[in-house]
């Protein structure tokens, strides 16, 4: 009965091949900022003003970079700071940038590895809050101040879609298949939307609907948009090829991978740097923007199965195998932990054919 169960429920009379796969994704979205009067940096001639109200952003902008091997970063917040080579206070935001006198700000303090620049030797005031006194540094300045890091949300992300192509091969077998189903035309996929159950072969993803599968808590999202997150789509593919191969279809699983925010200390969300560099009137200029946004990783699992006498044999005389565990499990129990432990010694030993009639008084004597 094991035996049988195990076979058909675990499809134990099936050769398995994993699966191979390639997947590639274009996200598409328009999202926007309100427009800050000012940016911060050193030189009003290098700002960049604007007549409208707001700041578009669109697929080169968010995407970063843009291509990436099986996932996608879609910036949803950041903080952008023009800089030049020159030198300003330190960040306020930080205690070991405060001072009170100039012995303070001295050269090896910046051994720590955590300053924005070469101290000078300064203790100045803070060019935005002149109440705090900073050390001065040489570098890019003006320093970035994290602080400023809820007015650059980008509107409108929860709209986006995501568009996944995933074509999978099960080399063993010579079958090839992908999540974009023969009926499915390029009218339809840019009019669909995946749901698990109107539309569960769609390619189409709101991002909207990804992060409430992978995240159930509002605040929770709230604060992977402003502070960014990982999240894992799963791609599965199980595939039984005794039947028809055209039934092989994909099913598609979200799930966040970064821990919960109200579970963190520090260290929480994920972001990165990156600077882009330009020359105004002859001088050295870069747009630094600290990227805060969801990381999103695709994995490809699953595998194919086919009918092969090997496993099949090989389930079954396991299956023969276990049969003999409760014989040796007794005889441990009978000869050695019970009271008639002697008693069930000699009966065993004993040829029953050849002491026919001793085993008879034997057991007459027992009872």
């Amino acid at each position: 009965m094991l035996v049988s169960w195990d076979i058909i429920k675990n499809k134990s009379y099936q050769a398995t091949d994993p699966v191979s796969s390639t997947v590639t994704s274009k996200v598409k979205g328009l999202g926007y900022v309100k427009y800050m009067d000012r940016l911060r940096t050193l030189d009003p001639e290098v700002l960049h003003r604007s007549q409208f109200n707001y700041r578009i952003f669109d697929t080169a902008d968010y995407i970063i970079p843009p291509n990436e091997y099986n996932s996608i970063f879609l910036m949803t917040n950041f903080v952008e700071t023009i800089q030049t080579q020159s030198v300003c206070a330190e960040d306020y935001t930080k205690k070991p940038f405060l001072c009170s006198t100039d012995s303070e700000c001295d050269l090896s303090s910046s051994l720590y590895n955590n300053w924005n620049g070469v101290p000078t030797g300064k203790c100045i005031n803070s060019t935005i809050d002149p109440s705090v006194s900073v050390c001065q540094i040489s570098g890019w300045c003006p320093v970035e101040i994290e602080t400023e890091s809820t007015r650059n949300l980008i509107q409108n992300i929860e709209n986006f879609t995501i568009f996944i192509k995933n074509d999978i091969q099960f080399k063993k077998y010579n079958k090839r298949q992908r999540n974009i189903l023969p009926n499915i035309s390029n009218e339809y996929i840019s009019m669909c939307r995946h749901h698990p159950i109107d539309d569960p072969y769609c390619p189409i993803f709101l991002v909207k609907d990804i992060l409430e599968k992978a995240e159930p808590e509002e605040f929770e999202r709230n604060m992977m948009l402003k502070k960014g997150g990982v999240i894992q789509i799963e791609i599965n593919w199980e595939c039984n090829l005794d039947l028809d191969f055209k039934k092989c279809m994909p099913k598609y699983s979200f799930e966040r991978f970064d821990l919960k925010f109200r579970d963190l200390t520090g260290a929480s969300g994920f972001n990165f740097r990156f600077a882009d560099k330009f020359v105004v009137n002859g001088s050295l200029y870069r747009t630094l923007v600290k990227a805060y946004g969801l990381r999103f990783i695709i994995v490809v699992t699953g595998k194919a199965g086919r009918f092969d006498f090997i496993p099949l044999f090989l389930t079954i005389g396991a299956g023969i195998g276990l049969m003999v565990i409760p014989t040796l499990i007794a005889d441990f129990v009978l000869l050695n932990l019970t009271k008639e432990r002697k008693f069930y010694k000699q009966l065993k030993e004993y040829d029953y054919e050849e002491n026919r009639e001793h085993n008879i008084k034997m057991t007459e004597n027992r009872f």
